[in-house]
C-alpha cells in the first residue's frame, strides 16, 4: 500500500476558505490588514471570498507562516481559531452531525466524512477499557512550527463541536497531545477541557458511556439524506482528485462574453498559481497555448458544422481580430481553410466531428 503521506497532492484544494477567513479576522484585529497578509503570496484575493471554496495545503501553509511573521497570529493562533469555528463552519458535515441521534452515531459519521470536510485530517474511534478514543492523524508532512498548529487546531476544535451536541456541556474528557505543553497554554486552561501533553498520541478520550448520549437535534431522516449527501460529495471529489490536469484545464476553458479565460484566471479557478500550473501542464506534456488553441478549434469545427454564422462572425466570436488571422490558424489546425471545411461538412450533409 503506497504511503499517503507521500501521494497527497499538495496544491490540490482540501482546506476550506473559511479557515484562511477566520486567519484573516484574526490578524486584522492584531493589527494586519487582508492586503499586507496577502501580498506576495499564490492566493487570489477572489478566492477567499468566494463561497465552498477550498484553498491547497500550500496556500494554507503559506497564510499561516504569514499570520505568524507578520504578527497576526502568535503562537496560539489555532486556539483562538478552533473557539471561532463552528459545526456550521464545515457547512454539509456540519449539518450532518447535527442530524445523528446519538454522539456516537456523530463520532462515527465524523470519522467516516471528515475527509469531505477537511481532506488533510483522519479519524479513527478505539474502545479500550471503558474509555472512548478519537485518534486524530494527518495525511501531510508539516513544518514543525505548524504541526502544533495542526493538532492544536483539530483537537479542540473537535471537542468544542462535540461539546455542543451534548449541549454545552461535557463532563469527563481530556485532550491528549503528544507535544510538550506550550507556554501559552496556562492562558487558555480555564477555556479548554483537561489537557495532558507529551502523551505520544493526539487524542480525545472519555467514558465510552457517553457514545450513547442523545442529540436534542437528532432527526433520523435528515441523518439518511445527509449521509447520502456526504458519499456523494466524497464520490464527486474523488473523482475530481483523479482527473488529469489537462483535463481540468480544458474545463475551465468555456467562453464567456469576456472570450475565453487566460491562463492566470484558469489557475486561480484550480487554486494554484501560475507557476504550478504551467509546471504541471508542461509535466503531462502539454501547456496552456496549446489547449487554448485545441479549444478554440474544437469551437470553430462546431459553429461551422452547426450554425449559418459568417466566418468573420466565428473568427470574431473565438477571439482573432482578422479573418484572415483565423483562416491561417484554422489551416494550420486541420490542413483546410475554414470555407473548406464547411463546404466539405454541407457536401457530407451531416456534422463533421
Amino acid at each position: 500500500m503506497k504511503d499517503p503521506l507521500q501521494t497527497i497532492d499538495r496544491t490540490a484544494p482540501a482546506v476550506p476558505v473559511e479557515f484562511a477567513r477566520l486567519v484573516l479576522l484574526m490578524a486584522a484585529e492584531h493589527g494586519v490588514s487582508r492586503e499586507e497578509m496577502l501580498a506576495g503570496l499564490c492566493i487570489p484575493d477572489e478566492l477567499i471570498d468566494q463561497e465552498e471554496a477550498d484553498l491547497s495545503i500550500d496556500q494554507h501553509e503559506s497564510l499561516l507562516r504569514r499570520a505568524i511573521d507578520l504578527g497576526g497570529g502568535r503562537g496560539e493562533l489555532a486556539y483562538e481559531l478552533a473557539f471561532r469555528v463552528s459545526l456550521t463552519t464545515h457547512a454539509l458535515v456540519g449539518y450532518a452531525l447535527l442530524s445523528q441521534m446519538t454522539i456516537g452515531d456523530a463520532i462515527r459519521f465524523g470519522v467516516e466524512f471528515s475527509q469531505v470536510a477537511v481532506p488533510v485530517y483522519r479519524g479513527e474511534l478505539h474502545i479500550e477499557d471503558g474509555f472512548a478514543i478519537i485518534d486524530i492523524s494527518m495525511d501531510v508532512h508539516v513544518e514543525d512550527r505548524l504541526y502544533r498548529y495542526a493538532y492544536d487546531l483539530a483537537l479542540v476544535s473537535v471537542w468544542g463541536g462535540l461539546r455542543s451536541l451534548m449541549g454545552g456541556v461535557w463532563p469527563d474528557v481530556e485532550l491528549w497531545f503528544n507535544y510538550p505543553e506550550p507556554d501559552y497554554y496556562a492562558e487558555y486552561r480555564d477555556r479548554l477541557p483537561a489537557c495532558r501533553f507529551g502523551m505520544g498520541a493526539n487524542q480525545i478520550c472519555f467514558p465510552a458511556e457517553q457514545l450513547a448520549k442523545r442529540i436534542n437535534t437528532g432527526d433520523p431522516v435528515m441523518a439518511k439524506l445527509m449521509i447520502e449527501r456526504a458519499s456523494r460529495e466524497r464520490e464527486a471529489r474523488a473523482g475530481q482528485g483523479s482527473k488529469d490536469i489537462i483535463t481540468l484545464v480544458t474545463e475551465k476553458l468555456l467562453r464567456t462574453a469576456d472570450g475565453y479565460p487566460d491562463q492566470e484566471a484558469v489557475a486561480a479557478q484550480l487554486f494554484m498559481s501560475t507557476r504550478t500550473l504551467k509546471r504541471k501542464l508542461q509535466q503531462s506534456g502539454s501547456g496552456f497555448q496549446v489547449l487554448l488553441d485545441a479549444t478554440r478549434q474544437r469551437d470553430a469545427i462546431r459553429l461551422l458544422n452547426d450554425s449559418s454564422q459568417s466566418i468573420e462572425d466565428i473568427a470574431t466570436w473565438i477571439g482573432f481580430a482578422e479573418p484572415a488571422n483565423f483562416t491561417q490558424a484554422f489551416r494550420r489546425w486541420t490542413g483546410m481553410t475554414p470555407s473548406e471545411w464547411r463546404a466539405r461538412a454541407r457536401q457530407a450533409g451531416s456534422v463533421v466531428q
